[in-house]
């Protein structure tokens, strides 16, 4: 006769419907923003090339930048890409660069998030640095066309004399917002992390 009782291990507890669903939804979203990065890469380097080399008549330059699929019309001051020397292709690159990169990174930072969330990685540091990091980049979206419009003059080009549309100012605020939503997060959970190492 034993007085040994053997206790039968408790069943681990099913994750809650509703967050099995946000990690699904979060997972898919992830999918999503990989694939607009990787589509959004590949239009970059096709605008970057046809910049470099291209000389037909389906791109002009002009007032506003890059037209596509609207020739030189030298009464609304667009000019043929094949009049451009070198170092002004050089230049309408980078002010290309100017204008995809903050995109880009909106992009790689909010794939990175929603992976976080499909983990079920929520409300940590990592989330608030990576939404701190989206809010740079929508920042860096505001000021972009005057960085491009600068370079374009600089090589001795005209783009947009008016370079700060509404876009840049609603970027400007959701940057505000972003970067406070995710210093709330960070304060938050340090109290949590105060709260539970209290004895």
């Amino acid at each position: 006769m034993t007085n040994v009782v053997h206790i039968p291990p408790l069943a681990t507890p099913l994750e809650p419907r509703r967050r099995r669903a946000i990690r699904r939804r979060s997972a898919i979203l992830a999918t999503v923003m990989l694939w607009t990065l990787a589509l959004t890469l590949c239009a970059t380097a096709l605008l970057i090339t046809a910049a470099l080399f291209y000389r037909g008549e389906m791109l002009s330059f002009g007032p506003g930048g890059l037209w596509i699929g609207h020739g030189p019309d030298p009464a609304l001051g667009r000019i043929s890409l094949a009049t451009l020397t070198f170092p002004q292709r050089l230049a309408g690159v980078l002010a290309i660069a100017f204008l995809t990169a903050p995109v880009l990174g909106i992009l790689h930072f909010a794939r990175r998030l929603f992976q976080l969330y499909a983990q079920g990685v929520v409300f940590t540091p990592a989330n608030a640095r990576l939404i701190k990091c989206m809010a740079a980049c929508l920042a860096a979206y505001a000021f972009a066309p005057f960085c491009a419009n600068r370079a374009i003059l600089l090589a001795g080009l005209t783009s947009d004399p008016i370079w700060f549309h509404a876009d840049e100012i609603l970027a400007l605020v959701f940057a505000a917002l972003a970067y406070v939503v995710a210093d709330v997060m960070e304060f938050g959970h340090e109290i949590e992390s105060d709260r539970d190492g209290f004895i």
